[in-house]
């Protein structure tokens, strides 16, 4: 498989439909606008941000219906935007599916078939990533109850209780992220199945298993390309979030905490478009991979004479591919005989009588020997 042709016809494809963007920023590409974590020495800036903070929690005291109000409208936004993310990311797939089937990119199509696929595409995640939390939540209590057991006590912990730690993140944290990435795989195929295939939650996840199983290097290939794709974008987003980082920090240190909140809405908005731009490129890589992983892509043929033949569909899975080493097609049935001419057949030449046989010559007289 050619992925390297696939993240190209993927960003083609991503840069040629604007629409995509905004189905990419509400399907992740807010979530990836990454964090600012600043240290402080002691001293003067200590007693700066404390003033600062108490000055916020009277603030807080005094306008306490203002701060209830705002905390509600951010909790609505906040479901509101986790619906809208689950619908942006099943439209996303469709509308690159329609890209690709040469058919017309509408946003409103988008719409409607992410919020059809709604539950399905939610309930494949929550199937996948469920256990996963649970099992987190599991290893963490097991990891520290050794540890904070004796604390709670009146006790200290012994040294068994940090080689359990150690060892519990060690090779538990290992298994989590072993789980976590096939989870992400099988999710980012099983959502495809479910828009595509128009499947159900648990169909749409063994479907996905099956391409996992059977086309292991096609997808651990693809998912290394991602890898490394998504590291030099955080790469780059860190570098703008260093940037604007010295200016929060220099508001900060300034005694000017709303110049830092401003700063910080900068950032943020500054790295809403990349963001966007990526969510919507890797959701259309994968899509591309998927149709090329389970035959819906067209591909060109060539004629052997030189003349293309035109977009063909290819062979179902499991039937041999031209030039795979197949065996080869079966002969096609002879042509029938020709049909005969206008007016009947020819007729035959009419019937001659045979010749008469010739009489035999009479006898000469010998002759005179004289």
């Amino acid at each position: 498989m050619d992925h390297i042709g696939i993240l190209k016809r993927a960003w083609a494809v991503t840069w040629r439909y604007r629409i995509l963007w905004l189905f990419g920023l509400f399907a992740g590409g807010a979530g990836s606008t990454g964090g600012i974590d600043y240290s402080f020495g002691r001293g003067e800036v200590d007693d700066a941000m404390v003033r600062q903070f108490q000055e916020f929690v009277f603030w807080v005291q005094d306008n306490l219906g203002l701060v209830v109000a705002v905390a509600a409208s951010l909790a609505f936004v906040g479901l509101a935007l986790f619906v809208i993310s689950i619908a942006a990311k099943g439209g996303l797939v469709h509308l690159v599916n329609e890209a690709e089937e040469g058919r017309a990119v509408r946003g409103l199509d988008g719409w409607s078939s992410g919020f059809g696929a709604w539950f399905r595409v939610f309930g494949i995640g929550f199937v996948l990533f469920a256990p996963i939390v649970l099992l987190s939540a599991l290893l963490f209590v097991a990891i520290l109850a050794p540890l904070f057991g004796p604390i709670i006590g009146g006790g200290v912990p012994g040294p068994e209780a940090f080689v359990g730690l150690c060892g519990g993140l060690l090779f538990g944290g290992a298994l989590l992220l072993v789980a976590g990435i096939v989870a992400g795989v099988l999710d980012t195929l099983g959502v495809r199945h479910a828009i595509l295939s128009g499947t159900g939650v648990f169909r749409s996840i063994g479907a996905a298993w099956a391409d996992l199983r059977t086309r292991f290097k096609d997808v651990a290939v693809m998912w290394l390309l991602m890898f490394a794709i998504g590291i030099a974008y955080g790469i780059v987003v860190g570098m703008v979030t260093a940037v604007f980082g010295v200016a929060v920090m220099i508001a900060a240190l300034g005694d000017s905490i709303w110049g830092a909140v401003v700063a910080a809405l900068i950032l943020m908005l500054a790295l809403l478009l990349p963001a966007a731009i990526y969510s919507a490129f890797s959701s259309a890589v994968w899509t591309v991979f998927y149709r090329r992983l389970t035959g819906r892509e067209i591909v060109e043929e060539t004629s052997p004479f030189g003349s293309g033949a035109g977009p063909v569909a290819p062979a179902p899975p499991g039937a041999p591919q031209p030039g795979a080493g197949g065996p080869p097609p079966p002969a096609p049935p002879p042509s029938a005989p020709p049909p005969p001419p206008r007016g009947g057949l020819p007729l035959a030449p009419p019937y001659a009588p045979p010749a008469p046989p010739r009489p035999p010559r009479p006898p000469q007289p010998p002759a005179s020997s004289e």
